[in-house]
């Protein structure tokens, strides 16, 4: 369709100067944040940790996961640094936010008297002989709509130009002498420029402009200073690392500054309806500007927009409210370069969540807000153009990879590691990034089609309920991006380092250390996923409410999204009796130890909900009616249905398999993990299914088509060589090593656990002698079979790896049951000659260790000493058993796995 007559109103919605602000204040802000935590003040501060950094530099890793070794020198030294400037960097962050806002709010309240007194303003009613002019100004006001009319000023200047400045309550218009003589001269002239400026403060970017601009002359000050300060004292290699980088930051900062000031003049032309537009027109096409690649690039560092580009504004005006992707790697920028300082910055204030990941969802909160702000505001904006005025509207996906692309970007650019090797492998950070692409690209189709819905649900000309439903969408957006955003710190940081990360503790967990596989990369999201569930479940819980705010807009699909929930629900719960019965059928094996009884209680709920997943996820691909927030909507539907079977079935599994009855072994934990999965786990993974089944499908349709079939066989062709070239790299392997004569070269692969028996001493005052009641000291025996998840890799090099997921060990004490389990791995050296084996110099990572005696459950997780013993090898089997001087013994037998 054409284009809507020229002058049309704008939306009722969030302008585009707001989005450009929010991105302007997160750049500077996070900027500044960067600067200020690397910046001591006190010389003799900065002094010691330059020394400090330079004989961190010199030294080895302090641990390391995969080889298990521990060097005791640069422990001590990254400690040493790491307390004499953990304080001083929160406090001068703190200092610098002070500063940077002290400063930007002086510029903000002095400017507007600073402006009256250096241009010597006049105010407009106290000039005698301008009775017919201020009567004229009364009626333009009323006719752009104020409700409370500005103070008028005069200034000498013979400009045919005004300026609308102030701060709350007072606004007030600049009139220059040239505008106030084209008040007799050239009334139409006077008109248009004048309703121009009165449509600054009808659009209410006044306090917008000023802030910017009090932004832009703070900038030195919060991060330009501190920059300066760093380079004082530092080496040649040092500056040029991070001279780029200040540049960088210098020009997306000042950049979303000025593009601030760019977009409230549009916006205010935007207001000019019929002869009015027509006069800006005709006064704007006199603009000399020079033209050309170079203006266009210059015109992005101008305060003012070149008067061509306000002609070409007003002739198409579609495009101010268009979802631009510039626009949206603008503000992914800003937010990338605030994350890592303000990650910094959370991490180290004393709050009650604490640990790294409450700060990476605190972060994706405080990033998740603006991000929101921008990402509805501009597809929002779209979407009630294309109502009013017909047009397509901005499908939200381009819009959202381009706002997660330059998220990724910009905490690149902010990340620093210092002393730590931060360089993860290329594929695993490729493809995370790929990945979340793929999801800004679903957030930013979810934004567009959800204001899309809601927009034709809504009368047109209704402005309340349209903001209303905007606010609503803002809401719901933010959670999910705050998640977003969150779960992206989580997984990236998961991936970097070289020497110790959580994607190798999970290879190692899976049986292959030191290799991480495209299996390990899935496993570490479905992981985040479970974790997520059993301790936060909230942060699932939300973003899959607010996922379901589209469907709010659609009672018809959301009928037919509730009666599959219904009945896939009812199917998953009339399977349970069934899983039910094969466990307790399984738990009457003479054979079948404990910990094979608890690992098939707590997996009893994976066929019910893996057949919730997979109905709403190909219901939603499959039928047209249904979407993807539709099988979240299902799937949680069937999840309600199914948690009250999958509670029940958890209890009497429980009191099944126990001989002490049901009060003294269901918990908590398994109660939290069957909902767990029936109400989050299930909903997730079929959005998640569902996404990326529609991606597939609407791929296949486009490279069907015969435009894009050479694109689509190219791109395959492509796939082909590089899956070809990534096969050889992967199959080419290094020769290995011959074993040191004291490392029997019979234990180097990967063990698992089969039987284990542990004996302990327990003395009264104990904590374990506590909780059981002992009135005089008591020997505890344990054991452990085959069902529980303990391996041990053993490597070549002299180092192995102990990788506990859920291990499991049970006796009785004073009568009472004792049940120890253990999560997480430990790094060692060993020696093995002879029959006699060592262990030392061991390196838990995420170790936890959980003592429960009847139903108190206490941590004893504690460190891990060197111990030694005897051992006995052949091809297929393994006995350990380490000797204590308390007199506490561990016996273990292994097989080979085929890993």
């Amino acid at each position: 369709m054409g284009e809507p007559p020229r002058g049309t109103a704008l939306p009722p919605l969030p302008s585009a100067t707001l989005g450009r602000f929010v991105a302007a204040v997160t750049a500077v802000v996070g900027t500044s944040m960067f600067g200020w935590r690397y910046v001591l003040i006190d010389p003799q501060a900065v002094r010691d940790r330059a020394g400090c950094l330079r004989e961190l530099r010199g030294l080895p890793p302090a641990v390391d996961v995969r080889t298990g070794t521990l060097d005791a020198g640069s422990a001590e030294a990254v400690q040493r640094c790491v307390d004499a400037v953990l304080t001083d960097v929160l406090r001068q962050m703190l200092v610098g936010l002070a500063v940077l806002a002290a400063v930007t709010a002086l510029i903000y309240l002095t400017a507007p008297w600073v402006e009256r007194r250096l241009r010597g303003l006049r105010r407009l009613d106290r000039v005698p002989g301008t009775e017919a002019l201020r009567a004229d100004l009364a009626d333009l006001v009323r006719e752009a709509g104020l409700r409370h009319p500005p103070t008028f000023l005069v200034s000498r200047s013979a400009r045919v130009s005004g300026n609308t400045f102030g701060t709350p309550p007072a606004r007030y218009v600049r009139l220059d002498l040239g505008l106030v003589h084209a008040h007799r001269t050239a009334p139409a002239v006077f008109r248009a420029v004048v309703l121009h400026e009165l449509a600054h403060l009808r659009n209410a970017d006044v306090d917008l402009t000023r802030l910017a601009v009090a932004l832009a002359w703070a900038f030195p000050l919060g991060v330009l200073a501190p920059f300066a300060v760093r380079f004082a004292d530092a080496d040649a290699g040092q500056l040029a690392g991070d001279a780029w980088r200040l540049a960088v930051f210098v020009l997306v900062a000042q950049v979303s500054t000025w593009s601030v000031l760019r977009s409230r003049e549009f916006a205010a032309d935007a207001r000019l309806t019929g002869v009015d537009a027509a006069t800006a027109r005709a006064l704007l096409g006199g603009d000399r500007a020079p033209t050309g690649r170079r203006a266009r690039l210059a015109a992005l560092f101008r305060f003012h927009p070149l008067g061509r580009a306000r002609v070409q504004e007003l002739d198409r005006p579609r495009r101010l409210v268009s979802a631009r992707p510039v626009e949206a790697l603008g503000v992914g920028l800003a937010a990338g370069i605030a994350a890592p300082p303000l990650f910094s910055l959370i991490d180290e204030l004393p709050v009650p969540w604490g640990g790294f990941p409450g700060t990476a969802y605190v972060v994706g909160l405080l990033l998740g807000a603006p991000l929101a702000l921008v990402l509805t505001g501009a597809l929002w904006r779209s979407a009630w153009w294309a109502r009013e005025h017909g047009g397509p509207a901005a499908g939200g996906g381009v819009f959202g990879a381009a706002l997660v692309l330059g998220l990724l970007v910009g905490r690149r650019l902010a990340w620093s590691a210092g002393y730590a090797d931060d360089r993860p492998i290329w594929w695993v950070q490729a493809v995370l990034a790929a990945l979340a692409i793929a999801g800004g690209a679903l957030l930013g189709r979810w934004v567009a089609v959800g204001a899309r819905v809601w927009l034709r649900r809504l009368p047109r000309g209704d402005v309340a309920r349209t903001r209303l439903a905007w606010a609503g969408a803002a809401v719901a957006t933010t959670v999910v991006t705050a998640v977003f955003v969150g779960s992206l710190l989580v997984l990236h940081t998961w991936a970097i380092g070289s020497e110790v990360n959580m994607l190798l503790v999970l290879a190692a967990r899976e049986g292959h250390p030191g290799e991480v596989t495209v299996l390990t990369l899935a496993d570490a999201v479905g992981w985040h996923v479970r974790i997520l569930a059993d301790q936060t479940p909230y942060l699932l819980a939300l973003p899959l409410a607010a996922a379901l705010f589209p469907a709010l807009a659609t009672p018809s699909a959301r009928r037919r999204a509730v009666r599959l929930g219904v009945v896939t629900g009812v199917v998953g719960a009339l399977a349970m009796p069934v899983v039910v019965l094969g466990v307790v059928v399984a738990a009457r094996d003479p054979g079948l130890g404990a910990a094979a009884v608890r690992g098939l209680v707590d997996g009893h709920t994976l066929l019910p909900v893996t057949l919730v997943e997979l109905t709403a996820a190909v219901a939603a691909v499959a039928g047209s009616r249904l979407s993807t927030w539709h099988a979240t909507l299902a799937a949680l539907t069937a999840g309600l249905v199914l948690a009250p079977a999958a509670l029940t079935a958890t209890v009497l599994l429980n009191c099944t398999a126990g001989e002490q009855g049901c009060a003294a072994l269901v918990h908590r934990a398994a109660v939290t993990r069957a909902l767990g999965h029936a109400l989050l786990v299930a909903p997730v993974f079929a959005t998640l299914a569902a996404a990326l089944g529609a991606a597939l499908t609407a791929a296949l349709t486009v490279a069907g088509r015969p435009p894009y079939r050479r694109w689509a066989a190219s791109g395959a062709a492509v796939l082909v060589l590089l899956a070809a070239a990534g096969g050889a790299a992967a199959a080419y392997r290094l020769p290995a090593g011959a074993p040191e004569a004291a490392r029997d070269p019979c234990l180097v692969g990967v063990w698992r656990l089969t039987t284990g028996r542990y004996h302990t001493p327990v003395a009264v005052d104990s904590v374990l002698g506590t909780l059981a009641g002992l009135r005089h000291g008591a020997d505890l025996d344990m054991s452990s079979d085959s069902a529980t998840g303990y391996a041990t890799a053993y490597r070549a090099d002299g180092t192995a790896t102990d990788l506990y997921d859920l291990a499991v060990a049970e006796g009785t004490l004073n009568g009472q049951p004792v049940r120890r389990v253990a999560r997480g791995a430990v790094s060692y050296r060993w020696t093995a000659a002879h029959g006699r084996y060592t262990q030392r110099d061991a390196a838990p990572a995420g170790l936890v260790s959980l003592l429960r005696v009847g139903r108190h459950e206490v941590d004893v997780t504690s460190a891990v000493r060197a111990s030694a013993g005897s051992y006995r090898c052949d091809t297929q089997r393994l006995v350990i058993r380490l000797d204590s001087d308390d007199g506490s013994w561990d016996e273990e037998v292994f097989v080979r796995s085929p890993a």
